[in-house]
């Protein structure tokens, strides 16, 4: 998968087909990871992880940059593979880790079995698959759509747009707008935009996430991830700065909330860890807000 977008125009034919089938096949396969993942044990979800394997990608000029040193878990914006990560003021630096290593450990474990250009039905039901065995709860799906859209909007605004209709409090919302702005000030040719459009991209349409990590009153982890799939006629900028146009561009999008259980992950964290290795450090970036 190349690590930076060619200007030449890009065409699929199969473009529209597919945005119309993505919410469908969204719902089947999340019933379907659920359904194997409830009620294991902490010793079958050992004996699971144990069972993953990892996807090896090819160095990058960004590896030498970012496997300098750990990421800084500080920082509220994160490049996580194909993924961009908002968290609240109120998410400690170790949650902040847990979620990325998290999230990252389920990517790349379904970018192993299943290309998610061309396969994403069974990407995404594996990611939830590995998800849920790390600890993750599924619930409140919400499925929501952004096709064709008319407006003049940019994909760097559409992938928290999505999210912020969830979000109640002004604070956290405030976060929101201020990782948007984030984005649209990165070098279009920078280290972070070659990290996720490593993973993001295919020959053909862009697949991400992104996510806004908070804490509750009792210090519990959820996330509202939004799965985002962009279609596109032409592209001859970044994925990130493509504004969405009708006739010429969609998005698709998937929203949902799931929260992490610690009486899980504080068993498995290790393990994950260990498993990652320098994926930890090579495919994750914080980003300056």
């Amino acid at each position: 998968m190349p690590s930076f977008i060619s200007q030449n125009s890009v065409f699929f034919s199969i473009v529209f087909f597919f945005s119309a089938m993505v919410s469908s096949v969204f719902a089947a396969s999340h019933s379907d990871s659920l359904a194997k993942v409830h009620g294991l044990t902490v010793e079958a979800r050992i004996e699971a992880l144990n069972q993953i394997k990892l996807v090896k990608r090819q160095a990058m000029k960004t590896d030498s940059l970012f496997l300098a040193q750990e990421p800084d878990y500080s920082k509220k914006l994160f490049v996580d593979s194909g993924s961009f990560v908002v968290l609240s003021q109120h998410v400690e630096q170790q949650a902040t880790k847990d979620v990325i290593n998290s999230t990252l450990f389920a990517q790349l474990a379904a970018s192993h079995d299943y290309d998610k250009n061309t396969q994403l039905a069974q990407w995404y039901k594996r990611y939830t698959e590995v998800m849920s065995i790390q600890g993750w709860d599924i619930s409140d799906f919400d499925d929501s759509a952004l096709a064709s859209v008319s407006t003049d909007l940019s994909v760097s605004e559409a992938i928290f747009d999505v999210l912020k209709t969830a979000l109640t409090d002004p604070s956290d919302k405030a976060m929101v707008n201020a990782a948007i702005s984030a984005l649209k000030k990165l070098e279009k040719e920078g280290p972070f935009i070659s990290l996720f459009n490593h993973s993001a991209i295919g020959a053909n349409r862009a697949n991400f996430q992104s996510s806004f990590v908070t804490t509750d009153q009792h210090g519990l982890v959820s996330m509202n991830l939004g799965y985002l799939v962009v279609g596109f006629t032409d592209l001859s900028t970044t994925i990130l700065f493509l504004r969405v146009k009708e006739g010429e561009s969609w998005i698709k999008s998937h929203n949902e909330t799931i929260k992490l259980d610690y009486d899980v992950f504080n068993q498995v964290r290790d393990q994950v860890i260990e498993k990652l290795g320098d994926n930890a450090r090579s495919q994750v970036a914080g980003i300056d807000l």
